[in-house]
């Protein structure tokens, strides 16, 4: 199988097929209010037990990065997208037809989250290894399809779940995460990725010395107030989408006009991650945007388990969803605020150690004799 090119060729269809798991990942996000309510049905359970099973899913989304960027160094980006694809559809089947909403907070809520994850990050890394010169471009395009999932598949899934019930809602939702295989079958290997693995084999030793330094990315002030203000930003973000539903209902909204709400504000929600991006590149420079991005997205996702719990435990106790929400706003307010204090603090781009650009000495046939020499070799280990 020949490897792909940076900024032509097949990467286009990398873009294509990140652009559509994008639409998944978004539509699993933004939506996540109406499968809320769909649990609340369900089980009949209080508000705050019965919001764990979201809260976790939503944090392992985030929180799977490094578990994504390993399995995509041991093996590729093709078996990372169909590992999630399928770990998260055999969950969302098991989802299907469990009675128990502890088993829905295992399948559901870690597994699926796991799988989701997996995808998501997957869908950012093949950006990176297929474009070059247009990697702005590309990324903005890919994650383009969070804004564009919710905003087609919310409507049609709350039809879906109207016409066949829960049990219907999940088999349905499974086959639509089963789809994602195809998406992860176009993802070839590309020259980037694999000169980049030979690079960090024939300089193991000044490698490690890179990822010792990588760990000062802690130690960058501003970027640690964008790590703070995330946290508030997703306790705020996550109450809304979570608990705005439900709350639309009892004041005798209908579902499927919830379903729309829902779709409008998905349209609005695919900018962020790449402004986060941006944002990281600014103030870590590029030789640390990656282990700054996975740090920034580590405390995203702890926002992301507080915010739904915290607004179920106020109504559990005699709030109202209109208080939670006040809370929802102070929070974005304060991570405003804290995010406005990274410009107070001077931003110490890092310098990496130089290394030759093999990438640019090694022939087309070396990398593939090499890289497929390489994958033998995995196999065999294996």
């Amino acid at each position: 199988m020949s490897m792909t090119n940076p900024d032509r060729g097949w990467a286009w269809i990398i873009l294509v097929a990140s652009f559509v798991e994008n639409c998944l990942v978004g539509f699993s996000l933004y939506a996540i209010g109406l499968i809320h309510i769909i649990f609340l049905e369900k089980f009949k359970k209080d508000i705050t037990l019965t919001s764990w099973i979201s809260a976790s899913y939503l944090c392992l989304l985030s929180l799977t990065g490094p578990l994504a960027s390993y399995c995509i160094g041991r093996w590729n980006c093709r078996v990372t997208m169909i590992m999630g694809s399928l770990l998260m559809t055999t969950s969302l089947v098991v989802t299907a037809f469990v009675n128990n909403i502890i088993l829905a907070f295992i399948f559901f809520g870690i597994l699926a989250g796991l799988g989701v994850g997996l995808m998501f990050t997957t869908g950012l890394i093949v950006i990176a290894f297929n474009f070059e010169k247009k990697r702005n471009v590309a990324t903005g395009i890919a994650v383009a399809g969070c804004g564009i999932g919710p905003f087609v598949l919310s409507p049609i899934y709350q039809m879906i779940y109207n016409e066949y019930g829960y049990n219907g809602f999940f088999l349905f939702y499974a086959g639509l995460s089963f789809n994602v295989c195809v998406v992860g079958a176009v993802l070839r290997p590309s020259r980037l990725e694999a000169s980049s693995k030979m690079a960090k084999r024939r300089n193991r030793t000044l490698h490690e010395k890179c990822c010792e330094c990588d760990l000062t990315v802690m130690k960058n002030i501003p970027l640690i107030c964008v790590c703070i203000a995330g946290v508030f930003f997703n306790i705020g973000i996550f109450i809304i989408y979570l608990h705005f539903p439900a709350y639309a209902i009892e004041n005798d909204s209908t579902q499927v006009e919830v379903s729309w709400y829902l779709s409008i504000a998905g349209l609005n929600s695919g900018s962020c991650y790449v402004v986060i991006s941006s944002i990281v590149f600014r103030l870590t420079g590029p030789n640390h945007a990656a282990q700054g991005t996975g740090y920034v997205m580590a405390y995203i996702g702890v926002g992301s388990l507080v915010g739904p719990p915290l607004a179920g435990v106020i109504v559990d106790n005699g709030g109202s969803y209109a208080t939670s929400f006040i809370i929802a706003g102070l929070s974005l307010i304060f991570g405003g605020f804290t995010e406005l204090c990274n410009v107070c603090f001077k931003s110490n781009r890092y310098n990496k150690p130089v290394i030759k650009e093999i990438e640019m000495a090694i022939k087309d046939d070396e990398i593939n004799n090499k890289y497929h020499d390489a994958e033998e070799e995995k196999t065999v280990l294996t």
